[in-house]
């Protein structure tokens, strides 16, 4: 019995890494707007004329900054993105992804407990108790991931549905293949 539920974990932390990926390509890279990143790429020859063509007007503004007196330069900062919705599209695509496991796991469940099978993970034996349990859990899901949001743990915030499909997943492979 313990090597069946822990296959099934596995199998239900499986699913969790195609966060990852997803929230890789979502963190925005901070830009670099200081003039002499402009100047120093000459990989091209639109480059190379891109720079020829802004090294007068460098020149000039070097030259008036110089002309007023003594000036330091702004240093050069990342430009600061801002921050995303909460409601985007890879939390849609998340949240859609997780209810349609729940959903899955729900419909197997509510099957094994129509023909004499016994829930061992969710503490009722009914179809009814089976299914408000789930979708009282993707609630959770989205509910944590929203104050993670809401006090900047974004990473978190990515995990949180994916670790809840996670869970389902393994209810679900538990149901399909009798894992008791």
């Amino acid at each position: 019995m313990i090597p069946a539920r822990t296959i099934a974990l596995i199998l239900a932390l499986s699913v969790s890494p195609m966060a990852s990926p997803a929230q890789d390509a979502a963190t925005p890279k901070p830009v670099d707007r200081s003039p002499s990143s402009v100047t120093q790429s000459t990989a091209s020859p639109d480059q190379a004329s891109l720079a020829a063509a802004r090294a007068p007007l460098l020149a000039a503004t070097n030259a008036s900054l110089e002309a007023n007196g003594p000036m330091t330069a702004p240093a050069s900062q990342p430009l600061i993105l801002p921050e995303h919705k909460f409601w985007d599209r890879q939390q849609k695509l998340a949240l859609a992804v997780h209810s349609a496991v729940r959903l899955a796991d729900t419909i197997k469940t509510c099957r094994e407990l129509a023909h004499g099978g016994i829930e061992d993970w969710i503490p009722t034996q009914s179809c009814a108790g089976v299914a408000a349990w789930n979708a009282g859990s993707v609630g959770v899901a989205l509910g944590i991931g929203w104050l993670f949001h809401r006090y900047g743990f974004h990473r978190l915030e990515r995990i949180t549905p994916w670790v809840g499909t996670g869970a389902s997943a393994a209810g679900l492979t538990k149901s399909v293949f009798n894992i008791y």
